[in-house]
């Protein structure tokens, strides 16, 4: 199975239209299930690949090249798949993202005053403690990466708190006339194991009031449950990676199972070098004599009949173009990481380049994760949105566009060569303020402007006697 046979996503606007005007069935919701299954499938499989698992890594399927005598079949796996998707992942996700709530006139006029600013803005760091969004939005965004789509789902616990967690994209259907982010109806559906060891599905669908709970076969669904979910909104949502939903290694599978190939073949011939086959020249050899040579590591072997001709023994090897083999599987490597847009850490020039190198050894990267940051933008729209009506019905305002988010790249940062730019623009009479914002591990330039100003009123002068003396004690 592969990409080329089945669509990113499925088309459900017909379906949704059906929703809309009659409602659910069984019938329908098989119908739903039936569409996503073969995507489904596919994205169990790239799980399994990110997972390293031998049964969908297609090197380890490979048959050796002869049936009998010499079974030579080395099937050596290169991991660029998982290093992909987790450099993705640390760079865009590896600092936790800030979240907050705004201050000023502006929030407190939305919201209803300076006390209702510090309740929501308790609201939203209660959320995001409570929830570890630092691990929910690592995971979300390795999800992503592996299958083109993620999904969240949020739910009341027992303490009436609300909590998140991430959900695979094999499980999660998002039906929605606008996008994947701002879901109308959703459905997850996922195997569990009975006490008699039988796997059965369970179906869970979601609308903006209650979930309906579905068990069994999904061709033989029966229904369960029925009960409110207490949003006012469809509580599980999805997050794309791209606006394509493809996952960040799918467009270089094929590069990588061929460089796993080319490698595997080459392992092999070195291996079948060690185990080179002896060829007898003119001497009379039996498989007695085979097996003793065998055994004792030498033996005296006699010409063929009365012959003239020279007796030899040798090894019969092949010729190895290994500059051949060694350019093909760079070039195969180069390709990896350039058309997935990842930076090849053991390029020898990585490590001694400067922070400008460095930036645009990374803007593959870089532009690709910020098209994922704009789509986790989109989806926290939503999510902002489900939370406040949340938050209403305990008495606590939140505008939903007061809430900040801030993304911080996991870059390593080259803080001697900020410094000394800062200086340069200082003294070529740039403002104080916007030469710190140049400092990257500067979030917040006007909290270092007063830090620095309260430094300076609180540094005394040495031309003031009266406050030398009182901080040295005299």
């Amino acid at each position: 199975m592969n990409r080329k046979s089945i669509e990113l996503y499925p088309d459900y606007t017909s379906e949704l239209e059906e929703l809309k005007t009659n409602g659910l069935s069984l019938e329908l919701l098989y119908r739903i299930i039936k569409k996503h299954y073969f995507n489904s499938r596919y994205n169990r499989k790239l799980y399994r690949r990110y997972m390293t698992l031998d049964d969908e890594l297609p090197i380890f399927k490979r048959q050796p090249a002869f049936k009998e005598g010499n079974q030579i079949n080395n099937r050596i796996n290169n991991d660029f798949f998982s290093e992909i998707v987790d450099f993705k992942t640390g760079y865009f996700a590896g600092e936790p993202i800030s979240y907050g709530y705004s201050k000023g006139a502006e929030a407190e006029s939305v919201t209803g005053g300076e006390v209702a600013v510090d309740r929501a803005t308790k609201a939203v760091t209660d959320f995001v403690t409570l929830n570890n969004m630092f691990g929910v939005d690592m995971e979300t965004t390795k999800f992503a990466s592996i299958y083109g789509y993620a999904g969240r789902l949020f739910y009341i616990d027992p303490n009436g708190d609300v909590r998140v967690t991430p959900v695979h994209g094999y499980e999660t259907i998002i039906l929605s006339s606008t996008d994947i982010s701002e879901p109308e109806f959703a459905i997850r559906y996922y195997l569990v194991q009975e006490q008699n060891l039988v796997k059965k599905w369970v179906v869970e669908f979601y609308d903006n009031t209650e979930v309906y709970t579905f068990k069994g076969y999904l061709s033989k669904l029966e229904f369960v449950e029925k009960r409110e979910h207490l949003f006012d909104y469809c509580p599980l949502q999805g997050i794309a990676n791209n606006k394509e939903l493809m996952g960040d290694a799918e467009k270089v599978l094929s590069l990588i199972d061929d460089y796993d190939k080319v490698l595997s073949d080459n392992s092999n011939e070195v291996e079948s070098f060690v185990h080179a086959y002896m060829v007898f020249k003119n001497l009379n050899v039996d498989n007695d004599t085979i097996r003793e040579a065998q055994r004792n590591g030498a033996i005296k072997i006699p010409p063929v009949g009365s012959s003239n001709k020279e007796g030899s023994v040798e090894f019969l090897t092949k010729n190895i173009n290994d500059g051949f083999t060694e350019h093909h599987l760079d070039r195969l490597r180069d390709n990896i990481y350039r058309f997935s847009k990842t930076p090849n850490l053991n390029d020898d020039s990585f490590g001694s380049a400067s922070g400008i190198s460095l930036k645009f050894k990374l803007h593959g990267l870089e532009t690709k994760c910020g098209m994922f940051e704009a789509k986790m933008m989109d989806a926290a729209q939503y999510m902002w949105k489900l939370l406040c009506a949340i938050w209403e019905k305990k008495n606590i305002t939140v505008d939903p566009l007061q809430i900040t988010m801030e993304f911080t790249r996991n870059f390593p940062l080259d803080t001697l060569t900020e410094a000394q730019t800062v200086q340069a623009l200082i003294g070529a009479g740039i403002p104080k303020e916007v030469a710190y914002s140049q400092l990257s591990f500067v979030d917040d330039v006007d909290y270092v402007m007063e830090m620095i100003e309260k430094e300076k009123n609180d540094t005394p002068s040495l031309l003031d006697e009266d406050k030398v003396g009182v901080l040295f004690g005299f």
